[in-house]
C-alpha cells in the first residue's frame, strides 16, 4: 500500500507532491526519509531537489552520501539554490558543489562571493579553496611514482581519476582566476592560496596571472612568490621562477627556506628543474652553498635510495662546477651500493652533460659492480673522447673491470692505439718500431686480430706493411692461416713477402703451399721459398735444390747453393765456384754474397782475383768489400787473443 502511494506521488505533476515528500524527508523516520529521498530523486523536479539541497546536511550520513552520489542530477537545482535569497539554501548548494567536485558549477561560487551576504561569501571561498586543494592533491597522487608502484595494475582507476580531473579543472581554474581578479574583500588571501594551488603546471590559467596585463591579482601573487613558499604550492614557486617579476628575488627566497616539509617538496619535484629557463634561476641559489658536506650527509641519511637519486638531480641543476658536482654525487653513489636503479640514475645524469663536461663520475662507474652499468659508462667515455681518454681507459682496464668492459675498451681504445702505431710505423727506426709493436701487443686487446684484418684486405701497400709488422713482431704463428693464403695471392709482391714468413711457422706445415711457390712464375717468390727450405733442411729437397743451383736467376741460384751448403751436400762448393766464374756479372755478385754468408774462405784466392782482374766495376768493388770484411774479422780475432 505504501509503495503504491509513493508511486502515485512520483508520477504526480502537482507541486503538492513535492511538498509532501519533503515533509516526509524532514519529519519521518530514517526508513521513511530514505523512501522520500528516493522518490524525490525519481521525480527530478527543481522544486523537490531544491528542498533536498536545503535540508541535505540535516539528514543522516547515509542519505547525504546518496545525495552526493547523485549530484550530477542536481545541476539545475544547484543553480537555482545557489542564486536564491535563502542564505541556508545557497550555502548548502555551494557546499554540495565543493563536496561533489562539480567544477563546471564553480562559477556559481564566484557569484556567491560577490553577494552581500557574509555567510554565503565565506562558504563560497571555502568551497573554492576546497576544490583547489582537491585538484592539487589528486594531480600529485595521479603522477606520483609511489602511487603507480603501489597500484601497478589499476590502470582503469588511474584513467578515471585523470578524466575526472581534466573534466573539472578548467572551470575551477577559470573561476578562481576571475575571483582573484575582481574580488576586493577580506578573502583575498584564501583566493590567492587557491590560485597558487592550481598553478602547478605551465598551462595553468592561474599561473598565467603573472603574465596577464593589468590582472587584479598579479601584484599580490608576485609578492607572495617572492617569499619562501608553503609546502602546498611548491610547484607554483618553482614555475614562477621563470617569470621576470619573481626571478630577481628567487635566490634570496630560496636561501631562507628552512621548513623541512618545503625542502622535501622542492627535492621531490626535481623534474621541474629540467626546464631550461628555471635552470637559469637555479644558478642564483648561492652556488650550492646550501648543500655542504654536513647538510648533504644529513639529507642522505634520512632518505631512501629513490629520493637519494633525486637529490643528485638537484645538485646537477644547482649550477655548480662539474668537478664539484662529481665530488658530491660520489658521496651519493657510495650510499647506493646496493641499489642498481639508483646508480643507473646517476649514470643518466652524467650522460646528460655537455660533451666537454667532466667524466669523473663516468670513470668511477666503469669499475661498477654491475656489468651493464660499467659497460654503458665505458661506451659513453669512448663517445665523448675526452683528452687522453685512451690512457684513462687503459689504466682502468688493469683495475679489474668486467670482461665485457675489457672488450669494449679493446675495440675502441685499442683500435685507436693500433691505428696510431700503424700510421707511424714507416717513420720509426727498426728498434723503436719493434719496441712500440711489442707494447701494442701487450696493452691492446685484439691487436693480432686487427693486424690480421689488415693482412686480409685493403690496398697492396697496406697488406705489405701488415706483413712487415707481422715479421717484426714475430706473430706469424698466430696468423699462419692468413699467411698461407697470402702465399698464393694474385699480387707477386704480396706472395714474395709472405713466403719469407713461412720459416717462422712451426705449428702449421707450409708444405701445402711450398710446392706451389717453388714453381712460382716470379723469381723473387721462388728465391724466398728456397730460404724457407734452408731453415727446414730435408734430404728430399736436395735434387730440387741442385737443379735450382743452375738457375738463370742469380738470387735463386745463390740461395740454392747456400741451402745445399747448410745440408752439407758436397757439390755445394763446386756449384759456388762455377757461379764465381760465371760470365754474368750479377751471378758473380750473388756468388760473393753467398760465399760471405757461408763463410767459405777457402775460395779467397778466387775472390782476390775478382777484386783485381774482373772486368765489371761492381764485381770488383763487391769483392773488395768481402776481402775488407775478412780482414776486419781476422783483426778482431787477433785482438781478442792478444
Amino acid at each position: 500500500m505504501l509503495g503504491e502511494l509513493i508511486q502515485v506521488l512520483v508520477n504526480s505533476k502537482n507541486e503538492a507532491a513535492d511538498d509532501a515528500l519533503l515533509g516526509a524527508l524532514r519529519l519521518g523516520s530514517d526508513p521513511e526519509k530514505a523512501l522520500a529521498l528516493n522518490a524525490l530523486l525519481r521525480r527530478h523536479t527543481v522544486r523537490g531537489l531544491s528542498g533536498v539541497i536545503a535540508g541535505c546536511f540535516a539528514l543522516p550520513l547515509s542519505l547525504q552520501t546518496t545525495i552526493l552520489n547523485s549530484v550530477k542530477l542536481l545541476h539545475q537545482a544547484l543553480r537555482e539554490s545557489a542564486r536564491s535569497g535563502d542564505r541556508d539554501k545557497a550555502a548548502a548548494a555551494m557546499k554540495l558543489i565543493s563536496m561533489g567536485k562539480q567544477g563546471k558549477l564553480t562559477y556559481l561560487l564566484t557569484e556567491g562571493l560577490h553577494g552581500v551576504d557574509e555567510i554565503v561569501a565565506r562558504t563560497a571561498v571555502e568551497s573554492m579553496l576546497s576544490l583547489a586543494r582537491w585538484v592539487n592533491s589528486q594531480s600529485r597522487t595521479l603522477f606520483s611514482r609511489r602511487w603507480i608502484e603501489t597500484n601497478p595494475a589499476d590502470v582503469e582507476e588511474r584513467a578515471r581519476l585523470y578524466t575526472q580531473i581534466m573534466d573539472e579543472r578548467g572551470e575551477i581554474e577559470q573561476a578562481v582566476a576571475r575571483a582573484v581578479d575582481v574580488h576586493r574583500g577580506r578573502y583575498g588571501a584564501e583566493l590567492l592560496l587557491a590560485a597558487l594551488l592550481l598553478a602547478d603546471s605551465p598551462d595553468s590559467r592561474t599561473l598565467a596571472i603573472l603574465t596577464t596585463p593589468k590582472h587584479g591579482g598579479q601584484t599580490a601573487m608576485v609578492r607572495r612568490l617572492q617569499q619562501p613558499p608553503e609546502s602546498e604550492y611548491v610547484d607554483a614557486f618553482l614555475l614562477a621562477a621563470s617569470h621576470g617579476h619573481v626571478r630577481a628575488t628567487f635566490g634570496v627566497a630560496f636561501a631562507h627556506i628552512v621548513d623541512p616539509t618545503v625542502l622535501d617538496g622542492l627535492l621531490a619535484r626535481t623534474h621541474w628543474l629540467k626546464d631550461h629557463r628555471l635552470q637559469i634561476c637555479m644558478r642564483q641559489v648561492t652556488r650550492g652553498v646550501w648543500c655542504g658536506e654536513a647538510d648533504l650527509d644529513r639529507e642522505l641519511a634520512r632518505r631512501d635510495s629513490r629520493d637519494t637519486a633525486r637529490v643528485a638531480e638537484w645538485i646537477c641543476a644547482s649550477g655548480l662546477h662539474d668537478v664539484v658536482q662529481d665530488q658530491k654525487i660520489e658521496r651519493i653513489r657510495l650510499g647506493l651500493q646496493n641499489d642498481v636503479a639508483g646508480r643507473l640514475g646517476l649514470l643518466r645524469l652524467a650522460m646528460s652533460r655537455g660533451r666537454g663536461g667532466s667524466v669523473d663520475l663516468l670513470r668511477t662507474l666503469v669499475v661498477d659492480t654491475d656489468e651493464r652499468l660499467a659497460r654503458i659508462a665505458t661506451r659513453e667515455i669512448v663517445r665523448r673522447r675526452p683528452p687522453d681518454f685512451e690512457n684513462m681507459l687503459m689504466q682502468l682496464m688493469s683495475a679489474g673491470v668486467h670482461e665485457t668492459v675489457r672488450r669494449v675498451i679493446g675495440r675502441s681504445v685499442g683500435k685507436a692505439g693500433f691505428d696510431t702505431y700503424w700510421e707511424r710505423y714507416d717513420r720509426l727506426d727498426r728498434v723503436t718500431r719493434r719496441a712500440a709493436g711489442r707494447a701494442v701487443l701487450k696493452l691492446v686487446p685484439g691487436a693480432v686480430g686487427m693486424l690480421e684484418r689488415r693482412l686480409r684486405s685493403g690496398p697492396v701497400e697496406q697488406r705489405l706493411r701488415a706483413i712487415s709488422i707481422t715479421q717484426d713482431l714475430g706473430v706469424a704463428e698466430q696468423v699462419a692461416q692468413t699467411l698461407l693464403t697470402l702465399c698464393v695471392d694474385p699480387n707477386s709482391r704480396v706472395r714474395s713477402k709472405s713466403v719469407m714468413l713461412l720459416a717462422q711457422m712451426t705449428s702449421i706445415s707450409p708444405d701445402l703451399v711450398l710446392e706451389r711457390v717453388l714453381n712460382d712464375e716470379d723469381p723473387r717468390v721462388r728465391a724466398n721459398a728456397i730460404e724457407v727450405l734452408e731453415s727446414r733442411p730435408r734430404l728430399e729437397f736436395v735434387p730440387m735444390l741442385t737443379q735450382r743451383a743452375l738457375s738463370s736467376v742469380s738470387r735463386e741460384r745463390a740461395n740454392a747453393i747456400r741451402a745445399l751448403h747448410r745440408m752439407k751436400v758436397g757439390t755445394a762448393s763446386q756449384q759456388l765456384m762455377n757461379m764465381l766464374q760465371d760470365e754474368r756479372a750479377d751471378h758473380r755478385i750473388s756468388a760473393l754474397w753467398a760465399l760471405r754468408q757461408m763463410g767459405w774462405w777457402q775460395m779467397l784466392n778466387e775472390v782476390g782475383r775478382l777484386a783485381k782482374d774482373d772486368s765489371n766495376l761492381r764485381v770488383r768493388r763487391y769483392a773488395m768489400n768481402v776481402l775488407r770484411g775478412v780482414s776486419d774479422m781476422m783483426g778482431g780475432q787477433e785482438a781478442k787473443v792478444g
